[in-house]
């Protein structure tokens, strides 16, 4: 196995068995996790994907399937909202419920990411300094207890006038970073949802392009979820449209780093359907001729490009074999 592959998908799936197309039940999602991080393919397998709301039902197994070895480790999921009066509250809720499930499991259970859609109105209103205000407003709920979650996930809307909406909160975001970090370090980040069950639900390469190319530029951490089954873009014939592959989304992006890609470059990335243009060396990382060191792939998914969640850990590792890259 080359070096940079295994820095490349090191902890790099999160695991969203409760949710389609999967939607397993919590007692058989929990279990096929606990069967994966003791696998031989640990390594790329990161956290537990859980709504907030779900959290009390994981008492039963806190002396049992909690107890068995490392700390069963979280991403925190919250619900959609359309006012940010109706986010806030939610935010309370989110905090009620991690209090409750530090007191039930202690240290047996690590909660380090929370995933939160921004609230509609705060998409569609043009406001950066509402914005700002979200974003601070959900930190400050976070970064007093050590064990609550330090690594924030704001998703927005690819909506008609997704190109401005999406931009100003990124750049509303890097704003509200460089200014604010709290003394903990805690930041805000963008979640990117690359997909779903149905083919209105993905994205365009336009879409996805402007974002990677953004959240390269607002030097901002990025975290995607759905649609992301596969390495390599493909078309997928129970949808009926193409999936962006987990190597495009995020090879793009590191290389949009590395080489300060523009939206029409990072775009050729995500079309790209050959896999032969791809190669993992244990120097880096190479698309066509660009290429990524190995240190800096490292680096770059240990602050910048963190995960991506999947309801299969089976069907990213079943391809990775068949490319002869596990």
């Amino acid at each position: 196995m080359k070096a940079s592959f295994k820095a490349f998908m090191r902890e790099i799936v999160d695991y969203a068995g409760l949710f389609p197309p999967a939607d397993l039940s919590l007692d058989t999602s929990l279990q096929k996790y606990n069967k994966y991080r003791k696998s031989k393919d640990a390594w790329m397998l990161s956290r537990y994907i859980i709504p907030a709301g779900r959290l009390g039902e994981l008492k039963p197994y806190g002396k049992t399937l909690f107890a068995e070895a490392d700390p069963f480790s979280f991403s925190i999921l919250g619900k959609r909202t359309e006012t940010v009066s109706d986010y806030k509250e939610h935010i309370k809720d989110i905090v009620a419920a991690l209090e409750q499930f530090y007191a039930d499991h202690g240290d047996r259970v690590k909660t380090d990411v929370l995933e939160i859609k921004l609230p509609r109105e705060a998409v569609f209103a043009n406001d950066d300094d509402l914005l700002a205000d979200i974003y601070e407003e959900t930190i400050l709920n976070f970064k007093d207890v050590a064990e609550f979650p330090n690594d924030i996930f704001f998703e927005g809307i690819f909506d008609k006038n997704w190109e401005k909406e999406i931009g100003l909160i990124l750049e509303s975001m890097n704003r509200y970073n460089e200014s604010s970090v709290s003394e903990d370090g805690i930041k805000a980040g963008f979640k990117l949802r690359c997909g779903g069950v149905e083919a209105d639900m993905f994205p365009s390469i336009e879409q996805v392009a402007f974002t990677l190319q953004k959240v390269c530029e607002q030097n901002l951490a990025l975290k995607c979820t759905a649609g992301l089954h596969h390495p390599i873009r493909h078309y997928d014939h129970s949808i009926k449209t193409k999936m962006h592959g987990f190597i495009n989304v995020f090879g793009g992006a590191m290389l949009g780093y590395a080489h300060d890609f523009s939206t029409d470059q990072m775009a050729e990335v995500l079309k790209e359907e050959d896999t032969e243009h791809f190669s993992f060396t244990d120097s880096g990382f190479r698309w066509k001729d660009y290429e990524v060191s190995t240190e800096d792939i490292e680096e770059l998914r240990e602050v910048a490009l963190i995960s991506f969640g999947s309801c299969s850990f089976n069907e990213p590792r079943e391809d990775l074999r068949k490319l002869e890259l596990l």
